[in-house]
Formats: structure tokens, C-alpha cells, sequence
């Protein structure tokens, strides 16, 4: 089962870049909690799962890329905290 979480890393990181870049519509009738409870779910799920797969090229690309998205959204916990803890920036 182990040599298969690099493909469904994979797998999870394609549907959240179609998910939240390409048609973004589709994720419209959900309420906004479920939306973005789901894309954080698909984002921290595809990076766990290509951290403990196997060793190899699929590893090595899902990890890659996945990392950008967690990056991503370590920058933006960065900003919230900084803008909680002294208010809006260039004001």
C-alpha cells in the first residue's frame, strides 16, 4: 500500500489545483466552511501522503509540489497572525 501514496498524492494535489484554480464554480453550492475545509483537507492530505511514500521520482515531484502549497499556506497564517497582532498592513 505504500508504494501506491505517491499516486494518490498525486491524485489529491491535481483535484485541489483543479478545485480551487481552474473551476472553482463547482465548490459554489457548498457552504464556505465546507469549501474551505475541504481544500485545506485535500492540501495537508496530499503532503502527508507524499511525505511517507516511497522513495522515487512520483515522491519526489508530489512532495515538490505539494510543498509549494504548503508554503503557501504557512505565508498566509504568517499574514493573518500579523495582521490579528498589529492590525491591517499599510494603514
Amino acid at each position: 500500500m505504500k508504494k501506491y501514496l505517491g499516486l494518490i498524492s498525486l491524485v489529491m494535489i491535481i483535484t485541489f489545483i483543479i478545485l480551487c484554480f481552474v473551476i472553482p464554480q463547482v465548490l459554489n453550492p457548498l457552504p464556505e466552511s465546507l469549501d474551505l475545509l475541504l481544500l485545506l483537507f485535500l492540501l495537508l492530505g496530499s503532503f502527508l501522503t507524499a511525505f511517507f511514500s516511497v522513495k522515487g521520482r512520483l515522491k519526489t515531484i508530489t512532495l515538490t509540489i505539494s510543498s509549494f502549497g504548503m508554503l503557501v499556506l504557512f505565508g498566509l497564517f504568517i499574514i493573518v497572525i500579523g495582521i490579528m497582532l498589529f492590525g491591517n498592513f499599510g494603514t
